[in-house]
């Protein structure tokens, strides 16, 4: 059953027949006029259908509008031009004798309608970008101050006798959002979230909506990153819903998360800031003009690594058991195992740096059985983690990933798992990764999992566990982070007491 929302989205796709046959009618025109000849039928005819396309075109982005996450005054812009174009290609269908000054019109305005909605769609600088770069200002690395205070008090000499052997301090002004954060924003995030395109109904292109956040709630926790969805979602896989930006769109570099990192990290400020900083005895205060700042030395962010290698590793996670399996010498697969499971369409691939350790992703098993996870014993030895998500696994299957000892990470997202598979996962002893994002578990599954002893992070949102199972889970493995529907954190708490959960939505 076709829904309001799906037939807004239509309207990306539609909307180019339109456009496509438009402006073939009117290059018929002009063939028409040029070679005299007779194709007023076919004109026609592409004419009756570029209407017609562009109505259904209206329906549907009428539609789409009605979302609210698009700049009102550019979509009516938009949505005028559009219908104008629609009744112009109709009157040249219509009436013949002006069919050239309804056809010349409704080329201009069936351009700008394109234009403006390109806009909406990609932003307003798409077409014509503006080179956005991060100032190159004199702010200092907060984390190494002092070694960089150090050098430049050593290479210095006193420029003021009266002033030798006495302390001296300084005040040295930074402004990292500004400087840093806004042009990685303008760059990377605009184009879904600003005034002209709300996706989420979030907008970041100024601080009272940043702190605002969106539809579902807070998305900044100055002072940590872990809890702040405009961070944590940036080291999600590129195939993950949540991960930002999009898949198709840039991503945000490495040096790029590193520093939004150290901005949340440092409290997330919105101002300048103003630091006075003591210098040693005999230094010279012009001395300590640190050099200027980039983005590649900013200090760099947990698990930024993760984005490029397409894990999911939550910022904060350790990864200890895998890291100490992976210092580990293991023989490698045999070439006939790896050739019979790539036949199956299992996708395996290494770790890199001449590792013989894989990970095995079932996403393109187009017909998925359980005799696929015997087929995967065969290099059971060498596993470190397995992709099961979207796949019709059983709680049963789950029995076959017992001799997986070294399984450090475990993806069981949109599975047929229940309660009664998750005792199975107990025989891994390295386990640290789960994923049920999707599933049916319920409160009573979540009581297998303590015995999980070296699991760190749990993905649990749309499954039917309450916050009560939550909260009884932490009691019993305060080590355990746990991310929530909405992209909720709900953090460890090491004292055991003034326990509160985190609900950073983007």
């Amino acid at each position: 059953m076709l829904t309001t929302e799906l037939i807004g989205r239509f309207h990306p796709l539609i909307v180019h027949m339109p456009i496509g046959i438009l402006f073939f009618a009117f290059a018929l025109m002009v063939f028409q006029r040029i070679r005299k000849i007779d194709i007023d039928v076919v004109i026609s005819f592409a004419l009756f259908s570029g209407a017609l396309c562009s109505v259904a075109a209206c329906v549907a982005g009428w539609v789409l509008a009605q979302s609210g996450e698009y700049d009102a005054a550019l979509v009516s812009v938009h949505q005028w031009t559009g219908i104008a174009t629609t009744a112009l290609a109709a009157l040249a269908f219509a009436i013949k004798r002006f069919r050239w000054i309804f056809m010349i019109s409704t080329v201009i305005l069936l351009t700008l309608a394109g234009h403006y909605g390109g806009n909406l769609t990609h932003g307003e600088d798409y077409l014509f970008p503006k080179k956005k770069t991060a100032q190159q200002l004199s702010i200092p690395n907060l984390d190494s101050l002092q070694t960089a205070e150090l050098a430049s008090t050593n290479a210095s000499t006193a420029t003021n006798s009266g002033n030798e052997g006495v302390p001296q301090t300084v005040e040295r002004k930074t402004f990292i959002y500004r400087d840093y954060v806004v042009p990685i924003l303008e760059n990377k995030c605009y184009s879904c979230h600003s005034a002209t395109k709300m996706k989420g109904g979030l907008r970041l292109d100024t601080e009272a909506f940043i702190k605002k956040g969106g539809k579902n709630g807070s998305i900044l926790s100055p002072g940590n990153p872990n809890a702040s969805s405009i961070f944590s979602c940036l080291l999600l896989p590129p195939d993950d819903d949540n991960h930002m930006p999009p898949k198709g769109k840039p991503q945000l570099s490495e040096q790029e998360i590193a520093a939004l990192h150290f901005w949340i990290k440092k409290g997330a400020s919105f101002q300048e800031q103003i630091e006075t900083i003591t210098i040693g005895a005999g230094s010279n205060p012009t001395a300590l003009a640190i050099p200027s700042l980039k983005l590649s030395e900013f200090p760099k962010a947990p698990n930024v690594d993760s984005v490029t290698k397409g894990s999911i590793n939550v910022p904060g996670s350790s990864s200890s058991q895998e890291a100490g399996i992976l210092s580990t010498p293991v023989d490698a697969a045999t070439p006939a195992a790896l050739t019979q499971l790539q036949q199956n369409n299992i996708i395996i691939s290494d770790f890199g740096q001449g590792s013989n350790y894989l990970m095995a992703n079932f996403v393109n098993v187009k017909k998925y059985r359980a005799a696929l996870l015997d087929d995967l014993k065969s290099i059971n030895n060498q596993v470190l983690r397995i992709r099961l998500s979207n796949q019709p696994v059983q709680d049963d299957d789950l029995k076959k990933l017992a001799s997986f000892k070294n399984l450090t990470w475990l993806n069981l997202e949109k599975t047929s798992i229940s309660d009664a598979g998750l005792p199975h996962l107990q025989n891994l002893p390295n386990l640290e990764q789960l994923n049920l994002y999707g599933t049916n578990i319920t409160d009573r599954g979540l009581l297998a999992l303590p015995k999980c002893v070296h699991l760190k992070t749990l993905y649990l949102w749309q499954t039917k566990v309450s916050t009560t199972g939550v909260e009884q889970l932490k009691k019993a493995m305060p080590q355990l982070q746990i991310v929530m529907g909405g992209f909720q954190f709900v953090k460890p708490d090491s004292m055991g007491a003034g326990k509160k959960e985190l609900k950073q939505a983007l």
